[in-house]
């Protein structure tokens, strides 16, 4: 653990360290609850529909930096994330070569190890943030669904529907749709006319009340 430690804050390391720290404190405050982790995803698509008048003229910036984030894998999860992973790949794989390659630790090679680590650390990065993407994907899509079902109106087709249990059916796109619901209050009966007021946790069920 002390040649850890004395390996961390060497001279060619200590930068990717203080790099490293700082995302341990962010990711600490955020638990702590005295940050907001905002987890909002850039929608690269709607970017390209909504500029795609300039691929038949040449790439643009905003294209370039689509690009980029597809190949890199950012701008398929918050970039913050992104980066915590790059940091800490970034900090480990340097303290790997720089202990095979650089043991004198030589500041120019230290440089010189710069690149394969950065070029390492983006693979690793990207290959990791596939499946975490996926989880925020399912967020969002998640919250896409609350929105779109959230001030419809359907008929409780449970038995009773009250504080801890209950089913609405509600139509969507000509199919009927089933899902979860909860009263904040009384109970509505088989049959009764319900709208949906608001998403419970995690939008895992659906407040609704009597019209």
């Amino acid at each position: 653990m002390i040649e850890l430690f004395n390996a961390a804050i060497a001279p060619h390391q200590v930068l990717l360290t203080l790099l490293l720290a700082l995302v341990v404190c962010y990711w600490l405050l955020v638990i702590l609850g005295a940050l907001d982790f905002e987890a909002d995803l850039p929608d690269a698509d709607l970017d390209l529909d909504s500029d795609g008048h300039h691929a038949h003229h040449g790439m643009s910036t905003g294209g370039v930096w689509i690009t980029a984030g597809r190949l890199f894998g950012f701008s398929q999860v918050p970039i913050v994330v992104w980066l915590s992973f790059l940091f800490l790949f970034m900090w480990f794989l340097s303290l790997v070569l720089n202990e095979k390659w650089n043991p004198s630790h030589s500041i120019l090679q230290t440089f010189i190890l710069l690149l394969p680590n950065l070029v390492g650390s983006l693979v690793i990065t990207k290959l990791v943030t596939i499946p975490v993407a996926r989880l925020f994907k399912a967020m969002a899509d998640s919250d896409t669904e609350a929105e779109v079902v959230i001030g419809r109106t359907g008929t409780v087709c449970s038995i009773e529907a009250d504080e801890t249990y209950g089913q609405l059916e509600i139509t969507a796109n000509g199919a009927p749709l089933l899902i979860n619901v909860r009263t904040q209050g009384g109970t509505l009966v088989k049959g009764t006319q319900a709208k949906i007021t608001s998403a419970g946790p995690d939008n895992a069920f659906y407040f609704i009340e009597s019209v």
